[in-house]
């Protein structure tokens, strides 16, 4: 197997494995039954033999492996993935860069947005956060920095709160534009 071709480094952090990735092996691996020892060849093959746990993977070696244990449970046809609660998204970001926005402040700009959007389908309310991100230079919520956050906060403080009749008003005047 070749190298990613990134510097890669152990431990969590900038491009060390991160808490989610772990769940998702240790999910995984459950899921597919697969025993220890094969476990350890598993980490071992995929992170160059450096490593015997997941826990001392870089970012790049876990993904390859999630990658590898999913195409498995694919293949048995297992299911594997729960359903979060609403509380749980986002929590896979915990123990990213401190400059980057935390779990809770892109939930509460995602709440602040679907209060504010006019869109009908959950799908365009998301597109269309992305349209209204790429006035602050981010391409989607995930790549918010604590400061786009304050930025962002503030724009949608001075934006109005629709309610359910204002919402379909607003649809129908984005339809008829759209239409001519």
């Amino acid at each position: 197997m070749a190298n990613c071709g990134k510097v890669c480094k152990k431990g969590t952090g900038v491009n060390g494995i991160t808490a989610g990735q772990i769940k998702k092996i240790k999910t995984l691996q459950r899921a597919i039954g697969v025993d220890d020892g094969v476990y350890e060849f598993l980490v071992k093959e995929y992170s160059y033999d450096r490593v015997t746990s997941c826990t001392g993977m870089s970012y790049h070696e876990a993904g390859r492996l999630i990658d590898h244990l999913e195409t498995i449970a694919l293949k048995m046809n297992i299911k594997w993935e729960k359903k979060h609660s609403k509380c749980d998204k986002y929590k896979c970001l915990d123990g990213r860069d401190t400059y980057m926005a935390t779990p809770k402040q892109l939930r509460m700009i995602e709440a602040m947005w679907k209060a504010r959007s006019y869109a009908a389908t959950p799908a365009d309310k998301e597109k269309m956060l992305r349209h209204f991100l790429g006035r602050f230079g981010v391409s989607d919520i995930l790549f918010l920095t604590k400061g786009d956050v304050r930025k962002v906060k503030k724009a949608l403080d001075n934006m109005p709160i629709l309610t359910a009749v204002s919402a379909a008003r607003r649809r129908k005047q984005y339809a008829l534009r759209v239409q001519t």
